[in-house]
């Protein structure tokens, strides 16, 4: 557990050294942004943040969340650039992933164009539809090509309705940080 931390910690101080940024204190926290639509997704997002609390302790997770109806708000947009920009762990966790908003897609260009080849994870939670939908598969296709392009890992779990167990994810994230 310990390891994860230590491992982002380096990677991160490695990656700023290259930038010509001095190095990161020993108060290192893990940095989570949980992005939502609703409510609902919030708290299936939390199931993340929580997972990360039990693997890094709690003093040493940071966490923001970011409503995608909010992102039309300038101060919200920005703020949410530049904690995206250095986040260890970003979940996206969508009940309706048909067709994101305009401003969405802008958001993430920018946040991934500031991150600067920085370590870390993507993970997707999505709601399956009821009936196949292209929009569904064009959201998928679209983060995981957002973690390809962001060199993040990828993780991601569809569901039936939000706020079921991420259990099967749950044991890709922990080998996942285990071996980070």
């Amino acid at each position: 557990m310990q390891r994860m931390q230590q491992t982002l910690l380096k990677s991160r101080n490695d990656a700023a050294n290259r930038r010509g940024i001095a190095q990161m204190n020993a108060g290192y926290a893990l940095n989570v942004a949980l992005v939502h639509q609703e409510a609902l997704t919030l708290q299936w997002a939390g199931q993340v943040r929580e997972l990360m609390v039990a693997v890094v302790g709690p003093d040493a997770v940071r966490c923001t969340e970011w409503k995608i109806s909010d992102l039309i708000e300038p101060r919200v947009y920005w703020e949410g650039v530049a904690a995206l920009a250095q986040a260890d762990v970003i979940v996206v966790s969508l009940y309706e992933a048909e067709r994101l908003p305009p401003a969405f897609y802008l958001w993430v260009n920018l946040w991934l164009q500031e991150r600067s080849g920085l370590p870390g994870a993507l993970v997707a939670l999505v709601v399956r539809p009821e009936e196949s939908n292209a929009w569904v598969n064009e959201t998928r296709r679209y983060l995981s090509a957002v973690a390809s392009q962001g060199r993040l890992e990828f993780f991601m779990q569809e569901c039936n309705q939000p706020g079921e167990p991420i259990r099967e994810l749950r044991e890709d994230i922990m080998h996942w940080a285990q071996a980070a």
